[in-house]
C-alpha cells in the first residue's frame, strides 16, 4: 500500500529567555496523521506545492499565532514515518519580532517558557531537545557577536 508524503516546517520561537510552546485543540489532535496522542506543538505546518519552507514558516506562524518572526537557521531535520504517511519535518530557530499571540482554532493554549520550565511541562523529548538546541544556537551567536575582534 502506498502512503502519502508531506514536508513540514516548525518554529522554535525565542523571545528573550523564553520559547513559545502551544497546546493543540481536541479537534486538531483528532485530525492529525502523525501525532494523534500528543497535545504539545510548535508553530508550523505543511509546506504547500511551490512554497519554500521559509515561506511556509512565515505563513503558518502568522496563521497560528499572529506573530512576526525572523528565521535564524534550521536546527534539525527528521522523518516521522507512520502507516499511511511519511512526513519530513524541518525545525528552525526563530526570533520573535512583533505581535501578541492570538491563537487559531488549531491550538487552545500557549506558554512562553524557559528551558527549565519546559521540562516541568512534560513536553515530548523531541520538543525539549529542539528548544534546548535553539537556546544553545542563540547563545553561541550572542557570544560570537560580542567576542572581541583582534
Amino acid at each position: 500500500m502506498r502512503g502519502g508524503f508531506a514536508l513540514a516546517a516548525k518554529a522554535v520561537i525565542i523571545r528573550g529567555d523564553k520559547a513559545l510552546v502551544l497546546r493543540r485543540s481536541e479537534k486538531e489532535i483528532k485530525k492529525s496523521y502523525v501525532n494523534k496522542d500528543e497535545p504539545w506543538d510548535l508553530p508550523g505546518g505543511s509546506v504547500r506545492y511551490s512554497e519554500s519552507s521559509a515561506e511556509c514558516l512565515f505563513r503558518e506562524v502568522r496563521e497560528e499565532t499572529s506573530l512576526g518572526i525572523r528565521i535564524v537557521k534550521p536546527i534539525r531535520i527528521f522523518d516521522a514515518i507512520k502507516s499511511r504517511v511519511h512526513m519530513t519535518i524541518l525545525i528552525y530557530v526563530c526570533e520573535y519580532r512583533s505581535g501578541e499571540v492570538r491563537l487559531s482554532e488549531e491550538h487552545e493554549k500557549f506558554y512562553w517558557v524557559t528551558a527549565k520550565e519546559a521540562e516541568g511541562l512534560k513536553l515530548p523529548p523531541w520538543m525539549l531537545r529542539d528548544i534546548n538546541l535553539a537556546f544553545g544556537e542563540l547563545e553561541i551567536r550572542r557570544k560570537m557577536k560580542n567576542r572581541p575582534r583582534s
